[in-house]
């Protein structure tokens, strides 16, 4: 039975709850398909054309009538060609071979093709002869692509909520579409809070640090195709806070910080955020990354994550990337991360309550199986982790030891970008 911890979410019913109560929030825009990696779809593509468009060759050789082979006892005359794009103008005469290219369209009369290795052909390839083996394997329709066998016109070939990729450009493309109707970009306002930071490339006061965290989040936003303004740091000042939030809710679709979601006395965003809107969700059944916050200033969404740098970069790969491709009208089942079951090449034990996630990589082991090993630690605050793992190994809340051996479920990060 799972047993989670009283006052905590976990991360599915977090997203469950979070894709129904915030909308899509951008509107659809027609842009150019060179534009439109990693932009989310808002409209069906239906095929214009058949692929193939014809009847055509899979390979480079010969195109004959199947029923022409038996009676083969010397060498065949080449009559023509057909090349792609400049198909045989007229019908294959009886006893003859047309010169075929890949892509080309199979000539009238023709129903199989040779490839062009078995067959031997003269210095000017008006002549060929094919072995007695060659035609004995031959069969009716061999290296033949159909029209349509690939799309038929009328066909969807992409749906609306598609994460687009490179392939589904392409086939795009393919079907003769110069833009496509995707989601415009969410417009993210980005803010670390802390007294003790400094901006990187300034002197470092006593006691403080770099930020770092404001950049994972830009980084981590700009991967899925948002416009980011950069807010910088600001202090912990309620006014401060109230102010900048105030204003950058007003021409943004999402504020997203870094710190001041705790219950630290210096951990203002809630009750900043509490004046000027309303808290929809906080405190997450997750570790790294429990004091999670979700709420909204009029229509403006606010994400607050917190302040250890593991903390910012897995809540933000497991729930606020999915999320926010929600908003912008995503389908739902592309959002999970890829669960892949490994061994695992480690012990491990901690307390139950909490969906947690190891910093990973998978090696190679003696007997040829891969197994995924763990960080030597689990404090949220060593970025270098990050930088190490290659996936994260993702434990049940009831789950409370891993032995070495046992089956776990990998995360590569690749897959959560």
């Amino acid at each position: 039975m799972q047993t989670i911890k009283p006052g905590l979410t976990t991360l599915s019913d977090a997203l469950d709850i979070a894709f129904a109560e915030v909308p899509v929030m951008t509107p659809s825009e027609e842009r150019p398909i060179s534009d439109c990696y990693g932009a989310i779809l808002r409209k069906d593509v239906i095929a214009r054309v058949s692929v193939p468009s014809v009847d055509n060759s899979a390979m480079d050789g010969y195109a004959l009538r199947h029923a022409d082979l038996a009676a083969i006892d010397g060498p065949v005359s080449v009559v023509g060609a057909s090349l792609a794009g400049h198909p045989f103008e007229g019908t294959l005469p009886t006893g003859s071979a047309i010169r075929i290219a890949t892509g080309a369209a199979i000539p009238d009369g023709a129903d199989s093709v040779i490839i062009q290795e078995n067959v031997t052909a003269n210095a000017d390839e008006t002549i060929i002869e094919i072995d007695a083996d060659v035609i004995a394997r031959a069969s009716l329709h061999q290296n033949i692509r159909w029209l349509g066998e690939d799309i038929k016109t009328g066909d969807t070939v992409l749906k609306a909520g598609t994460i687009l990729r490179p392939q589904d450009i392409a086939i795009a493309a393919g079907q003769g579409f110069g833009s496509l109707s995707v989601a415009r970009p969410l417009k993210v306002a980005v803010f670390s809070t802390g007294d003790e930071l400094a901006k990187p490339g300034d002197p470092l006061p006593p006691g403080g640090i770099y930020d770092s965290n404001r950049f994972a989040m830009i980084g981590m936003l700009r991967s899925i195709g948002c416009e980011v303004t950069d807010l910088g740091l600001l202090t912990d000042n309620f006014d401060v806070l109230q102010n900048a939030l105030s204003s950058a809710a007003k021409s943004h679709d999402l504020i997203m910080t870094s710190g001041g979601v705790s219950v630290g006395k210096a951990d203002l965003l809630k009750p900043v955020v509490d004046s000027l809107g309303e808290i929809a969700a906080w405190k997450l059944a997750i570790k790294p990354g429990k004091p999670l916050m979700r709420g909204k200033i009029g229509d403006c969404l606010v994400i607050g994550l917190p302040g250890n740098p593991v903390s910012v970069l897995v809540s933000g790969l497991l729930y606020v990337l999915p999320l926010l491709r929600h908003a912008m009208g995503a389908d739902h089942s592309k959002l999970a991360p890829t669960r892949i079951p490994v061994r695992a090449g480690f012990d491990f034990k901690r307390g139950t309550g909490r969906r947690e996630w190891l910093r990973a990589r998978l090696v190679q082991s003696d007997d040829g199986e891969f197994e995924a090993i763990a960080f030597s630690s689990t404090s949220s605050g060593m970025l270098s982790s990050m930088v190490w793992a290659e996936g994260l190994i993702e434990l049940p809340e009831n789950c409370g030891q891993v032995s070495k051996g046992d089956q776990v479920l990998y995360l590569p990060l690749q897959g959560l970008q």
